[in-house]
């Protein structure tokens, strides 16, 4: 079929995600990624990634437990290694669920 050759395949990066009292920090595993070719979008609770390498693009988004200000988010990028930092505004309490 037409086209079929230029399509990525999408694969879900490896993530490391978790948060201190103060702010989410996320782990993206993005090896052989060029920095220019990220591109991440934040909103209040969802972070989503994309990155094109060669026949493929890694894709993941993830929606968080906490409020963050997304305007306020870093990022940096080495070895492979995608880490972003986000202030986190408010923690929501969650309800516990017992296990049987």
């Amino acid at each position: 079929m037409a086209g079929e050759k230029n399509e990525k395949i999408p694969v879900s990066p490896a993530a490391f995600i978790y948060h201190t009292d103060d702010e989410y920090i996320m782990e993206i595993e993005l090896p052989g990624v060029n920095k220019e070719d990220i591109d991440i979008k934040i909103t209040e609770n969802t972070f989503c990634v994309k990155a094109p390498r060669r026949n493929m693009e890694y894709t993941g988004c993830w929606v968080l437990a906490h409020d963050f200000n997304a305007d306020m988010s870093n990022a940096t990028y080495e070895n492979g290694l995608l880490t972003v930092r986000v202030p986190i505004i408010e923690t929501k309490e969650g309800r516990r669920v017992p296990v049987e």
